[in-house]
């Protein structure tokens, strides 16, 4: 990232890392797709996944060190979840841009290969199998998903507003995923129990413009099961930082080792 100052106030020049190089086009479109609720870039360079940004202001992070309460996230989440349900017509756009791909049908293929990379042993077949076809069952429509969905990734914007920024851990999976590093956020940030009623009224607040697709039994339902295929996706997001399939090591492969261990305990 470089601030970038011009004679109408600053600007963000940011190139992304290899991998992660489709947040150029992935920001571009879902910011066309709800301008409200996306850092729309000023400019971008496909090719070199370079991009040109607004200055976005203060990030969630410290209006939240400030206030301390998670109340935000009530106003965050519903519209983050909009954004998704408006992003689904465009999944082919958004994979066309490189969104990793990682819809539910893909899901058995690519535990065997965190697995093998990772040298780890993986669920049964049986298992994924059962998780894939519970959580397709239940209808809710595969569509992006941010995956990194913390308060620093969220701009609290002058207008009253807020701004989602940082697509380069996104990929195309089931949107409750994001809930993964959602609620696990605020929950660290404020240390609330894993039963916590505020969790539980944030949870609630994201999954009300999903009432239409399925009714509450089924929505949480959803939640459970895609909290595994979650973590599925986190490990493939550190995987993919490391830039190549050569045998995992470092920091980046400790938390891909970790989130994959999650997932596989959620299966057994």
């Amino acid at each position: 990232m470089l601030r970038v100052p011009t004679t109408g106030g600053d600007v963000w020049f940011k190139a992304a890392l290899p991998g992660l190089d489709h947040d150029a086009g992935v920001a571009a479109v879902l910011a066309r797709v709800r301008p409200d609720i996306v850092l729309a870039p000023l400019a971008v360079d496909l090719e070199r996944g370079w991009m040109l940004l607004p200055d976005g202001g203060e990030r969630l992070r410290e209006v939240l060190e400030r206030e301390r309460n998670p109340d935000r996230w009530l106003e965050v989440l519903p519209r983050y979840a909009e954004l998704q349900i408006a992003a689904t017509p465009c999944v082919d756009e958004l994979l066309a841009c490189g969104l990793p791909d990682y819809r539910l049908a893909r899901v058995p293929e690519l535990v065997d290969r965190v697995a093998v990379r990772l040298r780890a042993a993986a669920p049964s077949a049986e298992r994924v199998g059962e998780l894939c076809d519970g959580l397709a069952a239940l209808g809710i429509p595969e569509t992006a998903q941010h995956d990194d969905l913390h308060d620093g990734n969220v701009f609290v914007l002058a207008s009253g507003g807020y701004a989602v920024f940082d697509w380069g851990d996104g990929c195309i999976s089931h949107p409750f995923c994001s809930l993964v590093v959602g609620l696990r956020g605020i929950a660290h940030r404020f240390e609330l129990g894993e039963n916590d009623p505020d969790l539980d009224r944030i949870r609630d607040a994201y999954l009300e413009p999903w009432t239409e697709q399925a009714d509450r039994a089924e929505l949480l339902r959803a939640v459970e099961l895609a909290a595994a295929v979650g973590r599925l996706c986190r490990t493939l997001s550190w995987l993919r930082a490391l830039g190549d399939e050569s045998l995992a090591v470092g920091e980046s492969a400790e938390s891909a080792r970790y989130w994959f261990e999650e997932f596989s305990s959620a299966l057994r």
